[in-house]
């Protein structure tokens, strides 16, 4: 055992030893690196070191690489990167190596002969140049195809920092010559288009009036033919190479003419349209579209021809009902395709008739002082469109369909139809019953309260007050409130109350709900307690203070009692203006303090009611107030 942990101890020693020895040896001079410390952005430099045997690294490939043997540098992206040059891990000479961003030109490639395409580079204040300005030359970026071909197009920056790329200059189609056209009647195969040459590889783009793309045809190597078309223009032909895109107008052009084709039609017209009086002659006359400087008509009654062809565009003849009147137009218009036209009419024959008129009037004939009345006629034949002359009192008032205004008590309207139906015995009428108007006058009540015993009254003591209603009607509405708030129930003409606190204003308000009532009137009286107060009431012995949080409520609120008795009981009472008691319940006092909290929501109405809080030997009367 002994000896194996000496062997193991001297391996270990002669192992370090090895190590530190390897550390130990020096490390060769190396030369530094030679060459430029800044490269652009897709450009190449050349890095030595006259110490051979050396590897090249870069510290950021993002930035620039380097080949590991041979030290040509590639600027890859914008800023810097370090490169290493090492013999061996401990041996190594480095370089910052500074590399000058430049974007990649954008654009189009290639352009046609005569047209200009937009090359820009994101990197901003360089310059463009062309390698060869006969084939195309190059201005802040807008490269002009000048002739067919190929140039380098170069943007250099101060820095000597450049972007290249090889623009293509395609040329343009060939140039051939458009013939044809015509001026041709509508209705006929129209007009042949075409080009006395065309080259494989083109299409040959119809268009009418330079915009209205008409027709496409690919180039043959010979002549082209479009059409026949029946569509008048001016029309031209663009040579549209499929491979470049390049194109070319054609020359010359080819015009269409169409005189179009004059289509006859006729339709009959009669004053009374198809409608005619019984046994009254009628005259009927042919409208005519296209057809010519000298047109012929032949009339038919029942398909039965009523004479020959004639130059006459009327008939005229006493139908009966159920005639069927027609007429042949005969076109002598250039080009009228076809040359006839056609056209009847089914004849109505109606009586003579006497018009009349009956009223009505809206709201009605008894209405209140300043209410508007509506007079509306209902006639009868009194055709499309007739007017009606009103009369109030024997005078003329107005011309109008209905008859708006603000009536007097006794007035008398009646009116006057005028008719325009076709077949009258009379033109005129006067309307059939008469309106009688009868005005009410409006109710405004007056209203005097009185008190018994006396506005002035004792502690609990019951007052009786009573509403007298002047000019109010037969039926009243009455509604009593205490200072403002309406007192639920209280809506007869008498309110009897021993709850009045000193200064209520007691208020009766009365409206009319007769035919011609709705104005509201209203009186009241200030009732003087000679005990009560409007705070606090201590109406035995004992100190009290209650307080209702809050006040007015919703129905939700809390009693805040002190009193000078520690214990017992409360008693809570809550009673409406007319004495009824709507809440009832008790609440223990601890140490001489009261805190009780109601909810009454959804359960009164709004107005005023009284809380009572007895305790002690002292009573505490105060007015909760429930507004929703």
């Amino acid at each position: 055992m002994r000896k194996f942990v000496l062997f193991v101890i001297t391996f270990l020693l002669l192992g370090g030893i090895s190590e530190l020895r390897a550390q130990l040896t020096p490390c060769p001079t190396i030369a530094p690196i030679t060459g430029q410390d800044t490269v652009c952005a897709g450009a190449e430099i050349q890095l030595t070191d006259s110490t051979s045997g050396g590897t090249w690294t870069s510290s950021d490939v993002t930035r620039a690489t380097i080949e590991p043997s041979t030290g040509v540098v590639t600027g890859v992206s914008g800023g810097t990167a370090v490169i290493t040059y090492a013999l061996s891990p401990s041996c190594f000479v480095t370089r910052l190596l500074v590399i000058n961003a430049l974007l990649p030109i954008t654009g189009d490639t290639a352009v046609c002969v005569g047209s200009t395409v937009i090359l820009s580079d994101g990197t901003a204040g360089g310059t463009w140049s062309s390698s060869n300005t006969t084939v195309a030359t190059i201005s802040s970026g807008n490269a002009f195809g000048v002739a067919s071909g190929n140039t380098i197009i170069t943007y250099m920056l101060a820095n000597g920092c450049s972007r290249k790329i090889n623009l293509v200059v395609n040329p343009l189609p060939p140039n051939y010559y458009v013939f044809g056209g015509g001026i041709y009647c509508a209705g006929t195969a129209g007009a042949t288009i075409g080009l006395n040459g065309s080259d494989v590889g083109i299409n040959y783009k119809l268009y009418r009036d330079d915009t209205a793309f008409v027709d496409s045809l690919h180039g043959t190597g010979s002549a082209l033919f479009y059409g026949p078309y029946a569509t008048p223009g001016v029309h031209t032909i663009i040579a549209v190479n499929i491979t470049t895109g390049c194109t070319k107008q054609m020359s010359g052009i080819a015009s269409i003419g169409i005189t179009p084709l004059n289509i006859p039609s006729v339709s009959i017209y009669s004053p009374t349209q198809d409608t005619i009086c019984i046994l009254a002659s009628a005259t009927f006359t042919a409208i005519t579209i296209n057809g010519g400087a000298t047109p012929e008509y032949q009339w038919y009654v029942n398909g039965t021809a009523m004479g020959g062809a004639t130059l006459s565009d009327t008939f005229s003849y006493v139908p009966i009902t159920g005639d069927v009147v027609s007429v042949t137009l005969y076109s002598d218009a250039v080009c009228a395709i076809p040359s006839t036209a056609d056209a009847s009419s089914t004849v109505v024959t109606i009586p003579k008739q006497t018009p009349s008129v009956s009223l009505s009037v809206a709201p009605g004939d008894s209405v209140c002082e300043f209410i508007p009345v509506t007079l509306i006629p209902a006639p009868i034949y009194g055709g499309p469109s007739p007017t009606y002359r009103w009369i109030k009192n024997g005078i003329t008032a107005t011309i109008s369909p209905s008859y708006s205004y603000l009536p007097a008590n006794g007035d008398n309207i009646l009116c006057v139809l005028y008719s325009d139906y076709q077949c009258l015995v009379t033109d005129s009428a006067y309307s059939t019953n008469n309106i009688n108007l009868t005005v009410l006058p409006l109710l405004v009540p007056t209203v005097t309260v009185t008190a018994h015993p006396g506005t002035t009254i004792g502690a609990w003591e019951s007052d009786t007050l009573a509403a007298v209603v002047v000019n109010g009607g037969t039926l009243l509405n009455y509604q009593w409130e205490i200072n403002g708030a309406p007192v639920p129930g209280a809506t007869s003409d008498t309110f009897v109350s021993s709850t009045f606190a000193n200064h209520d204003t007691v208020t009766c308000v009365v409206t009319s709900v007769n035919f011609c009532g709705g104005l509201p009137a209203s009186a009241h009286v200030v009732i003087t307690d000679t005990l009560h107060t409007t705070g606090m009431q201590n109406l035995s012995r004992g100190y009290a203070d209650v307080k209702l949080i809050p006040n007015p409520t919703n129905g939700m609120f809390t009693i805040n009692g002190l009193f000078a008795t520690g214990t017992g009981e409360a008693r809570i009472e809550i009673t409406d203006m007319l004495g009824k008691t709507v809440y009832s319940n008790v609440a223990e006092l601890q140490n001489g303090s009261l805190r009780y909290h109601i909810c009454l929501d959804g359960q009164l109405s709004s107005g005023v009611y009284l809380v009572r809080v007895s305790a002690g030997g002292a009573t505490v009367l105060k007015r909760l107030v429930i507004s929703k």
